[in-house]
């Protein structure tokens, strides 16, 4: 037992000290954020505040340029604005406006600036436009084009004595082209606008801005902005009245945040206080000093309780606060494989390699667990949680897709990855990492090294691939699956050259399955390379009773991918009595551009024992020289697809063509497979195609039926 004075040391340095600490940095940091978001709100509105000026005199500037724009441009303003003023027309149609209040001065002037017309306020006058604005006016007229056709409206704001004008003028033109400017120079109109308090008190309405007025004053400061003239001198101030909104609130709920702070500390001090009473208890108490390992030994990640618990808790924080969970889970393809040929020293080594790179890959994601052997599952949590997961799972698969060295031996594995997203039911934990696991083995199925999505389609098509894998197991291991063979025959002769055997579910059986729908349940099972094992047995052993022709099998790329593959044919070939000379392998074009280095491994160690290896199913996937010239194939067969279009499409034709002269250029010999048709023997014959496979000349027989086409000896011409 502790002693007190240890344990109040313990709890000073532990909880007492760090969450004094913590309150107090929490405190002092909220009262920052929240006196800076005051301080804040009063500058934003300042910029706001500037911005909204220069908008009100800006819209004043342009509001009178859109004004003078629909005058000026006017034909019966050309025709009464030049050569003899028609003094009537000017005063009904802009100079009585002056008096509407849209603006407050209008005149009639030359470039020079001297004045034909002007009115204010309603009347006509014979003051000038210098006289009304000032000298600027005349800087306002600078910039208009010399070519008296083309048109440019001008403004800005002025001033005389202690008013201010808003000014816009512009040359007086023609809207048609019927219509000419009378011989002279150009004439153009005025119009201005006296900032006075009710244009102030209007734009201060407008935009939002207290008591708005002209000040006299040069100063900057920080609620005002420059007034400028025409030519770029500060010819006044626009200010308004600082509004500070941000003080408004702090003077408003100061004595909220106090009592908030106040409320904050209090819960603080609860805290501490049954955080005391907890560790009081843990001390006193002997079985709390005990704790179970949530670790798994070897490889150091969270073990399959320490998931449980977790997982438990984050899906009921999920559920109440609506966030995202995802549960990616993983199973290493080939680790059986690895560990059988390398023995455990190594599959353990492999596993804690994995292990590591999951986790550096899923850090700051989630808990990473290791569930037993060579599973494991790692929880990703929060609103994106779908979308890194499937990331996640990408990354692990490209993490495995390099082989592992281990003391000179090459360990290659895949992975196959199954992903569940939390949904709105009330599965539990036991329930998700069993749809996660669903979700795994449809990955495998599906040709293993990829990612699956579950969804409760999988879990009927599970419970049917369940049936047929026991049923599988069990025909395996009693010898009753069926090997048939398809004769291969020569070009020329029709001679039965070789057979390809090929594996189908008993006859007796009370159900019936197809090669399509068992062997993908054999690969997903692992019972895919007891299944290659029976056939390559079952095959040597039947084709050594016959007459020198060859047999052709089928490997999987399980089968392949073990690194005893080859001494496992060559045990088969001694048992048997077959010559390796006649033993063919086909493998997937697939499979050889995913594992190529590791298929180059193998197809040369075959080559040494003699044993042939072919391509099958060319034309259906990555097909290209590259991976013919690389790779040491004995042969090329042709997949049905490519010999079923050679009648109907000349590009199909001229494609086999092509592939035919390219594979007799490597040495190859071609099969084709899928022979239907005798229009088919004679293209490809002249195409140079060496055998034919296909119903034309059989389907696939019992032993002994092939056994009597091999007595009889005679040429193979009609579909069996």
């Amino acid at each position: 037992m502790p002693s007190r004075r240890s344990f109040l040391s313990d709890f000073a340095a532990r909880v007492l000290v760090p969450s004094i600490l913590a309150a107090g940095g929490i405190a002092t940091l909220l009262l920052y954020v929240v006196n800076g978001i005051f301080d804040e709100t009063n500058r934003l509105d300042a910029g706001y505040a500037k911005q909204s000026a220069s908008s009100a005199i800006n819209t004043s500037l342009e509001n009178l340029e859109s004004l003078i724009h629909d005058n000026a441009v006017w034909d019966d303003a050309v025709a009464n604005a030049y050569g003899d003023i028609n003094t009537e027309w000017l005063n009904g149609t802009w100079g009585d406006a002056t008096a509407l209040g849209i603006y407050d001065h209008v005149n009639l002037v030359e470039r020079s600036g001297r004045t034909l017309y002007t009115a204010s306020n309603g009347d006509q006058t014979t003051d000038s436009a210098e006289n009304i604005y000032g000298a600027e006016i005349l800087e306002l007229l600078a910039p208009m084009p010399a070519d008296e056709t083309l048109f440019k409206v001008t403004s800005g704001i002025v001033r005389k004595d202690n008013e201010l004008y808003v000014v816009a003028a512009a040359p007086i033109l023609p809207t048609s082209e019927d219509v000419e400017i009378p011989s002279g120079k150009a004439r153009f109109l005025i119009f201005g606008k006296t900032v006075d308090n009710k244009l102030l008190a209007e734009l201060s309405r407008r935009f939002v801005l207290k008591n708005l007025h002209v000040s006299s004053s040069l100063i900057n400061a920080p609620d005002s902005i420059s007034i400028l003239s025409p030519s770029g001198v500060r010819i006044g101030t626009l200010a308004w009245e600082e509004r500070s909104p941000g003080d408004i609130l702090k003077s408003k709920y100061s004595s909220v945040i106090r009592i908030m702070l106040a409320l904050f500390l209090f819960v603080i001090a609860v805290l501490i206080y049954t955080s005391w009473r907890g560790f009081r208890d843990a001390h006193e108490s002997q079985t709390a000093a005990v704790a179970k390992s949530l670790r798994d030994d070897l490889t150091g990640l969270a073990n399959r309780r320490e998931l449980l618990s977790v997982l438990t808790d984050q899906l009921h924080e999920a559920r109440i606060g609506r966030t995202g969970l995802s549960l990616v889970y993983a199973d290493l393809d080939g680790f059986k494989e690895v560990n059988d040929s390398y023995g455990h020293e190594v599959g353990d080594l492999l596993l804690k390699a994995v292990a590591a790179g999951f986790a550096h890959l899923a850090q700051d994601m989630g808990l990473v667990a290791r569930l037993g052997g060579d599973e494991f599952a790692i929880i990703v949590t929060g609103k994106d949680s779908t979308a890194r997961s499937r990331e996640l799972a990408n990354n692990m698969i490209s993490f495995l897709s390099e082989p592992m060295i281990f003391g000179g031996r090459v360990a290659s594995v895949s992975v196959s990855v199954g992903i569940v997203d939390l949904e709105r039911d009330d599965a539990d934990v036991e329930e998700i990492i069993r749809r996660a696991d669903v979700a795994m083995y449809a990955a495998k199925s599906a040709g293993r090294n990829r990612l699956h999505i579950y969804d409760k389609t999988l879990d009927y098509k599970r419970d049917e691939n369940r049936s047929i894998a026991r049923a599988l197991r069990e025909h395996i291991d009693m010898g009753r699956l069926t090997v048939v063979y398809q004769p291969i025959v020569d070009s020329r002769s029709r001679r039965i050259r070789g057979v390809e055997a090929l594996v189908r579910w008993p006859k007796d059986d009370r159900i019936h399955y197809t090669p399509d729908v068992f062997i993908p349940v054999a690969e997903e099972s692992g019972l895919i390379e007891d299944l290659g094992y029976f056939v390559l047995s079952e095959a040597c052993k039947q084709a050594a009773q016959w007459p020198d022709i060859f047999v052709s099998i089928n490997v999987s790329p399980v089968q392949f991918m073990n690194p005893g593959f080859a001494e496992l044919v060559e045990r088969t070939l001694t048992r048997t009595g077959l010559q390796a000379t006649r033993l063919e392998l086909e493998v997937t074009e697939g499979f050889i551009i995913d594992n190529s280095d590791r298929a180059n491994v193998i197809i040369n160690r075959l080559h040494d024992m003699k044993v042939g290896v072919a391509l099958d199913d060319f034309g259906t996937g990555f097909s290209s020289i590259g991976h013919l010239r690389r790779f040491k194939f004995d042969k090329l067969k042709l997949d049905r697809s490519m010999v079923t279009d050679i009648l109907r499409q000349p590009s199909a034709l001229r494609l086999v063509q092509g592939t035919i002269a390219m594979a007799d250029a490597l040495g190859l010999m071609v099969v084709a497979e899928g022979v239907e048709d005798e229009n088919q023997v004679s293209v490809l014959r002249l195409a140079g195609c060496s055998q034919f496979q296909g119903f034309l000349f059989s389907r696939p027989v019992s032993a002994q039926e092939i056994g009597s086409m091999l007595t009889a000896a005679a040429p193979l011409a009609t579909s069996a």
